[in-house]
C-alpha cells in the first residue's frame, strides 16, 4: 500500500510534467490549453488525484486490472486537464473532480469484491476453444471477402483514409457485432490462451485475424492488440502489485519520452502516441465533454441507442457525441473524439450527476467479472480482457459492453463457469455411486 502511494503520488507529478513539458507546446493548436490557476487549485486537483489510491487494495481479482487502467490512463489525466483547460471558475470545477474521486473510490472497491480467482491449472477449455475458434473464422471472412479489392496495408499516418473507402459498406446488426467482438474480444482470447498456456497455432490466428482486421478497416487497435496483450500480461504476473508495477512504468516512459527521446521522425511519433494517445487525450476529451454539453445541453442517456429508440429526443440529430465534439473543436466531424464513460454516460447525458449514474453500472460490470472468471486462471483472463480494457477507456459503457467485448466476455465466462459446475456434478454423482456398488459386491463375495 505504501508503494503504490508513493508511486501514485510521483506518477500525478510526472503527469502535470508531461504536459507542461510537451504535450501544451505541441498540441496547444488542438486545444490542449494551459489556462493560469491557483496554487491552491493545484494543490486541491493534486489531492483528488491521489486520495483514491487509499481504497486500493492489493488483490489478485482481474477488475483489479481494469481500475488500475482506468486510474493511470483516465483518472489521472483527467483531474490535471479539469485544472488546465476549462476556462471557468475553480469552484465550478471542483464539484466533478469531488465526483470523479468518488467514483474512482468506488471502482477501486468494487474490483476486489466476489470470490478470490481460484489459479488452478484450469485447462478444460473446448468449449471456449470451439465456440471462439469457430466465430473468430466465420468473422474473419465476414471482414476479409467484402473488402479483397481494398485490403493492403497503409501507415498509420494514412489509416483513416482506408477506413473511408470501407466506411460505406453495408453489413447486417449480427454481422456487426461479430465483426466488432472479432477486434475487442476474440482476438485477445486468442492471445491470451497462446500467451498463458504457449499455444502458438492460437497466436497464429490471432494475429491472421488482426492482419486481416487492419488491413481492411484500418483498426489501429487489432495490429497492436499482440504486444499489449503480452505487455499487460508480463506486468500482470500474479496480480499482487500491478497498481504499483504500471505507475512505475508509465513514470519511467515518461521520463525517457520527455527528457531522452527527440522531436523528428518516428520518435516524435513514439512520443505522441505514449503522451497524448495514451495520457493525454482522456483527459482532454472528457474536459470538452464536460464544458461543451455543460453549455449546449445534455443528452439524458438519449445516445444510447435502445433509450433514443424508446424514447426519442436526442438533441444532436444524426451526431455521434464524437462528431459533436469534433465539429465543436476540429470544424469537421470526420474528426470523432469518443471518449470514456465518465465522459459520455457521464458528462454528457446529466453533467456531474451523470458520474453517479453510470459508476454503479461499471462497479457491478467488474463485480460480474471477478464472479464469473473465479475458475480461470487470472493472467489468462486479463490478458483476455485487454480488447475490452481498450474499448472502456476510449467508449461509452453500452458500447463498450454490447460492441466492446464486455458482454461477450461475460457471457462466455458464464459458459464455462456452468459447464464445469454440471461437470463437477457428474464427477460427484459417480464418486458416491461407485464406492456403493463395490461395497456391495464386498458383501455379496
Amino acid at each position: 500500500m505504501k508503494r503504490v502511494s508513493i508511486c501514485a503520488a510521483l506518477y500525478i507529478l510526472a503527469v502535470h510534467y508531461a504536459y507542461v513539458a510537451y504535450i501544451n507546446p505541441t498540441f496547444e493548436y488542438a486545444h490542449y490549453t494551459y489556462l493560469p490557476f491557483e496554487t491552491s487549485s493545484l494543490l486541491i486537483t493534486y489531492a483528488l488525484a491521489w486520495i483514491p489510491v487509499l481504497a486500493y487494495r492489493d488483490t489478485p481479482h482481474p477488475a483489479q486490472a481494469i481500475v488500475a487502467l482506468i486510474y493511470a490512463m483516465s483518472y489521472v489525466p483527467i483531474q490535471l486537464s479539469l485544472l488546465f483547460t476549462i476556462d471557468k471558475d475553480y469552484s465550478e470545477v471542483i464539484l466533478p473532480q469531488l465526483a470523479l474521486a468518488a467514483s474512482m473510490v468506488i471502482l477501486f472497491r468494487a474490483a476486489r469484491t466476489a470470490r478470490r480467482p481460484i489459479n488452478t491449472a484450469y485447462r478444460d477449455f473446448l468449449l471456449l476453444d470451439t465456440i471462439v475458434g469457430t466465430l473468430v473464422i466465420l468473422a474473419t471472412l465476414m471482414v476479409a471477402l467484402p473488402n479483397l479489392g481494398r485490403m493492403r496495408f497503409v501507415s498509420f499516418a494514412d489509416v483513416y483514409d482506408l477506413r473511408m473507402e470501407t466506411a460505406g459498406a453495408e453489413q447486417g446488426v449480427v454481422e456487426a457485432y461479430l465483426v466488432s467482438w472479432l477486434s475487442y474480444c476474440f482476438v485477445s482470447y486468442l492471445f491470451a490462451r497462446g500467451i498463458v498456456y504457449r499455444r502458438w497455432p492460437m497466436v497464429l490466428l490471432g494475429l491472421t485475424a488482426s492482419v486481416v482486421l487492419y488491413m481492411s478497416t484500418g483498426a489501429k487497435a487489432s495490429i497492436l492488440m499482440l504486444p499489449i496483450t503480452y505487455g499487460v500480461i508480463l506486468v500482470w504476473r500474479g496480480g499482487r502489485g500491478f497498481l504499483a508495477r504500471l505507475l512505475m512504468l508509465m513514470l519511467a516512459a515518461i521520463a525517457i519520452l520527455t527528457a531522452v527521446i527527440p522531436d523528428f521522425g518516428v520518435f516524435m511519433w513514439a512520443k505522441s502516441i505514449i503522451l497524448v494517445r495514451m495520457i493525454g487525450s482522456s483527459g482532454w476529451t472528457t474536459s470538452k465533454y464536460f464544458e461543451y454539453f455543460g453549455e449546449h445541453g445534455w443528452t439524458y442517456y438519449t445516445h444510447i441507442g435502445p433509450i433514443q429508440a424508446l424514447f426519442g429526443g436526442y438533441p444532436y440529430g444524426q451526431l455521434l457525441l464524437g462528431q459533436v465534439i469534433g465539429i465543436a473543436y476540429s470544424g469537421t466531424s470526420e474528426a470523432n473524439f469518443n471518449a470514456n464513460f465518465w465522459a459520455s454516460d457521464g458528462f454528457a447525458a446529466l453533467g456531474t450527476m451523470g458520474i453517479f449514474v453510470i459508476t454503479p453500472f461499471v462497479a457491478m460490470c467488474l463485480y460480474l467479472l471477478n464472479r464469473l472468471t473465479v475458475i480461470l486462471p487470472s493472467a489468462f483472463t486479463v490478458g483476455w480482457m485487454v480488447g475490452f480494457m481498450i474499448a472502456l477507456l476510449n467508449l461509452p459503457f453500452t458500447t463498450a459492453m454490447l460492441s466492446g467485448g464486455g458482454g461477450g466476455i461475460l457471457l462466455l465466462a458464464w459458459c464455462a463457469k456452468r459447464a464445469q459446475r454440471q461437470r463437477q456434478n457428474r464427477q460427484g454423482k459417480r464418486s458416491v455411486s461407485v464406492p456403493a456398488g463395490s461395497e456391495m459386491n464386498r458383501n455379496e463375495e
